[in-house]
């Protein structure tokens, strides 16, 4: 049964007469009447006494109008509720590894202190494909990721951040140049990287192979996903690493790590900010600015 039916029964009773629970509802006279003989014949019980001059409920009539009195109060909690959540300030975030450990803490404070209304901040790390497949999933609002110049970003709205950096970073304790060095002077410590299937990985193997070698050559590779526990292995003289300069970047500052340059690297890789092509929310926007702002600052 339809709750305007409900909501007909209780002006009814509470107005006394069809005519004014009609002018209540906007409703003709007609239209209230047919309602409630359509409500008595889905019950099949008389819920209205017409005989005096004032409207009253049956005693069965009176049973319906408290039941439906509860339940169009338990309706209108539900939609005040569902107000509530459409009015909560909510984003989610997809973010490289990169972006994530150098950057993402830092551009969630800035945009936290001008934002301090949102409910529900969250930040994932994916791949680049990972994230841009859950952007068009609808699983995230925005991804601001490393890639590769031929990354695909169709049916989705990219715009370019200042590009990113990668590095090869040892200890000084290894005896290598800290400036140019060969491939083969790298090829006999154990390389440390991110997974396959991420961005810095994929640079990586184009550069290798197009200087004729490969990460096979390297004696052993760890691929991780913790940089902190890549930076201490690096500390502690255990090998080498190629990963964005933005996370390694207080080591070099300090010395304590030290940068290699095999000659013919291409080191750079491009960094986007990504959307859903019909997503503009005005807390969207407020956070690409943000985020435009931050990268322009630190670039």
């Amino acid at each position: 049964m339809e709750t305007q039916y409900l909501r007909t029964l209780i002006m009814a009773v509470e107005q006394g007469s069809f005519s004014r629970a009609a002018e209540k509802l906007h409703l003709t006279q007609s239209a209230v009447s047919q309602r409630l003989k359509n409500m008595e014949a889905c019950c099949a019980v008389q819920l209205l006494d017409r005989s005096g001059p004032v409207l009253k409920p049956t005693p069965a009539g009176q049973h319906v109008l408290e039941a439906a009195r509860q339940i169009i109060a338990l309706e209108e909690a539900m939609l005040s509720g569902l107000e509530r959540l459409a009015e909560r300030k909510n984003l989610a975030i997809s973010c490289t590894m990169a972006t994530g450990v150098a950057h993402m803490p830092d551009l969630l404070h800035e945009f936290s202190v001008t934002h301090p209304d949102v409910e529900d901040l969250r930040f994932l790390f994916n791949t680049p494909q990972q994230a841009l497949d859950g952007l068009r999933a609808g699983e995230f609002d925005v991804a601001i990721v490393e890639h590769l110049c031929d990354q695909d970003f169709s049916s989705l709205r990219s715009e370019p951040l200042p590009p990113d950096r990668m590095v090869f970073v040892g200890s000084p304790q290894l005896g290598l140049c800290a400036t140019e060095v060969t491939l083969e002077a790298l090829y006999p410590f154990k390389l440390f990287t991110r997974r396959d299937g991420c961005s810095c990985y994929d640079l990586l193997c184009r550069n290798l192979i197009e200087l004729g070698g490969s990460v096979g050559k390297f004696n052993g590779v760890m691929m991780s996903d913790d940089y902190a526990l890549m930076c201490k292995d690096l500390l502690a003289v255990r090998g080498i690493a190629y990963v964005s300069e933005a996370v390694v970047a207080r080591y070099l500052g300090s010395g304590e790590l030290v940068e290699y340059r095999p000659k013919g690297f291409d080191n750079v890789r491009q960094r986007s900010m990504v959307t859903r092509l019909c997503d503009a929310s005005p807390l969207l926007l407020d956070f690409m600015g943000c985020a435009r702002n931050f990268y322009l600052k630190n670039a």
